[in-house]
């Protein structure tokens, strides 16, 4: 997977503005939502909750660097993203992203959490790699 710099994740920009943020997110990448929802989603929501908070800024952070939005990725990369294995830096700042939430999640909910992020950065990354050639990130 790319190296992402905990650093640029821990900046990336989040409004003023989150509803409107969430719900343009939502718009832009509804396998993203999906995704998260089936596997998250619990009486509490808490680590659904971070879990999205979590690839908003995600998808901040790609758009800064690379200068455009990633493409708008399909469950079947999601589900690609699942076997493979997450760089250190993103699971570094995702166990901050995670003790830092004005929730708690269980061990067992801060990993699949990870897992599941993960597997939208492998998406947002490989949806943008062109000719299906190699797409290792990292």
């Amino acid at each position: 997977m790319a190296h992402f710099d905990p650093a640029s994740l821990a900046a990336a920009p989040i409004s003023d503005a989150p509803a409107q943020e969430l719900a343009w997110f939502a718009i832009r990448q509804p396998a993203v939502v999906r995704f998260l929802e089936r596997r998250l989603w619990s009486t509490d929501g808490d680590a659904f909750a971070v879990a999205l908070d979590a690839v908003c800024r995600l998808h901040a952070v790609i758009t800064l660097r690379d200068g455009l939005e990633p493409v708008r990725v399909d469950d079947r990369l999601l589900c690609e993203g699942l076997e493979m294995a997450a760089p250190p830096s993103l699971i570094g700042w995702l166990h901050d992203h995670c003790r830092a939430a004005p929730v708690v999640l269980t061990d067992a909910e801060e990993a699949t959490v990870a897992r599941l992020v993960a597997a939208v950065a492998w998406g947002f990354t490989a949806g943008r790699a062109v000719g299906g050639g190699e797409r290792t990130i990292g």
